[in-house]
């Protein structure tokens, strides 16, 4: 019975304690409240009586201080809070700043980007002042000039300036527009006897391969290294079979012109083998009224010749002796500068051995551009006060006139090599096809028609369209 009246005076006392209990109770929100109490708040307003009212006293006791929190989260909101609702909360929380940014004044302005401001200005005057002098210049149409019918008929000489400024002016032009690439590229196709027309200073010879020519300043063991050393070792074939440059011959129509030559020959020939044989400063006058030849300059035994000459309006010098006639012509920015191209290029067909000759051109004329070839209009004759030569001829045309007059020439390469000149440079290959004679032509016409004009008056008879030529570039 004991134990049973201590059951009911237990439950009698637990019946007496107050609703509040250990645990953590959250509370709801009342309805229409726009807040919502955070759930750590109801960490305040639970406690046991008994622990509560004793630790109030103690020092060092545990105090159960309220987490940190902030009415109006976005995390404690309930979750059918309206969006309008949450972005009034976020607000709260998180005010927005005053910008303190403020506008950078026009005088700070110009001084810390003055730099981007004044390239912008001088960019935008350049373009301006181009396009108001383009738009003026091509207001009226360029003169346009028929090939040999020019105001002034063009010598082969540079008209105002001394052949020692016009060799300088070439140096940076020529490294600018790729011209010096192709004068290598050029050089390396001469082989055999090579004649050089309208050489003027000589701007070909320092890339000449004058191996050959110099052959006896060097022993024979020397010289079969060098010629292995071109042919390659691997490949298959006598080394006495490489081409190489065996004889040099240049004409201009210039003596002043030709002293420079001289004086690059002079630098250029390895071996100091024009060392004795020429002076540091030469004069071409001079030297070909010593020369036993009678005609130019001959030194290496003739192996190395310089002859003045027309080239346009005479023969080519001939061969050196026991030659026929040559293996290689060469001929760079000369149709311009001549009376009659036409000319001039049948007199170096004449001088190609036919079939296995070649007669290489380098030439600057007209563009496959009409812009830029309105503004080699407008500016040709003041080139040709300058530097004696008509830029602005179609180099196309004049080859295509020499094809039809002369018998059996060949097209075999036509190209307009580098960009940086916008087609205005020319690179041309010709050939001179073996063509003899018809049996059906009439003796009486051949015998009236003498000389080059004769020869020209038969090639339109007996010559027909040309031919499809390959063209490049």
């Amino acid at each position: 019975m004991a134990s049973v009246y201590a059951c009911r005076a237990f439950m009698a006392r637990s019946m007496r304690r107050p609703a509040s209990t250990p645990c953590m109770v959250a509370r709801l929100p009342k309805a229409g409240s726009t807040t919502s109490p955070s759930p750590l708040q109801p960490r305040a307003s639970w406690s046991r009586a008994a622990s509560s009212s004793s630790s109030s006293g103690k020092k060092g006791g545990n105090h159960h201080k309220p987490l940190p929190y902030r009415a109006g989260s976005p995390t404690q909101q309930h979750p059918s809070s309206s969006p309008q609702a949450t972005a009034a909360a976020s607000e709260s929380i998180f005010p927005k700043q005053p910008s303190t940014v403020t506008p950078e004044p026009v005088s700070q302005l110009f001084r810390t980007r003055w730099l981007g401001l004044f390239g912008a200005g001088a960019a935008a005057l350049c373009l301006g002042t181009f396009t108001a002098s383009f738009w003026i210049a091509n207001r009226d149409e360029a003169p346009r000039y028929v090939t040999g019918c020019e105001p002034s008929v063009p010598t082969g000489r540079p008209a105002i300036e001394s052949p020692v400024d016009f060799d300088r002016h070439l140096d940076k032009s020529e490294w600018r527009f790729g011209i010096t690439k192709l004068r290598r590229r050029l050089a390396a196709e001469a082989t055999g006897h090579v004649l050089e027309v309208a050489m003027g200073t000589g701007r070909n010879m320092e890339f000449y391969d004058w191996d050959a020519v110099t052959a006896e300043y060097v022993t024979a063991g020397e010289r079969n290294r060098t010629k292995l050393a071109k042919r390659g070792w691997g490949t298959k074939g006598s080394i006495a079979d490489l081409q190489e440059m065996e004889s040099f011959t240049g004409v201009d129509i210039s003596p002043a012109m030709l002293d420079i030559g001289l004086r690059r020959l002079r630098q250029v020939v390895p071996h100091g083998a024009m060392e004795d044989a020429l002076p540091k400063q030469p004069n071409f006058e001079q030297l070909a009224a010593q020369s036993q030849a009678g005609s130019g300059v001959h030194l290496l035994r003739g192996k190395v010749r310089v002859v003045q000459g027309d080239a346009a309006q005479s023969p080519l010098p001939a061969p050196p002796r026991g030659v026929d006639k040559y293996d290689t012509v060469i001929q760079t920015f000369g149709l311009c500068s001549v009376r009659d191209p036409t000319r001039l290029i049948h007199n170096m067909a004449a001088a190609v051995k036919p079939e296995t000759g070649r007669i290489i051109l380098l030439e600057h004329g007209r563009s496959w551009w009409e812009l830029v070839n309105g503004l080699l209009d407008r500016s040709a004759k003041g080139h040709f006060e300058r530097f004696g030569c008509w830029w602005n001829r179609n180099i196309e045309d004049i080859v295509e006139v020499a094809q039809s007059q002369i018998p059996g020439l060949e097209v075999v390469e036509f190209q307009r090599p580098g960009w940086t000149t916008l087609g205005t440079h020319v690179w041309v290959e010709l050939r001179v096809r073996d063509v003899k004679p018809t049996g059906g032509q009439d003796s009486g016409h051949d015998e009236s028609r003498s000389g080059w004009l004769g020869s020209l008056g038969s090639s339109w008879l007996t010559v027909s369209a040309p031919e499809n030529r390959e063209k490049k570039g």
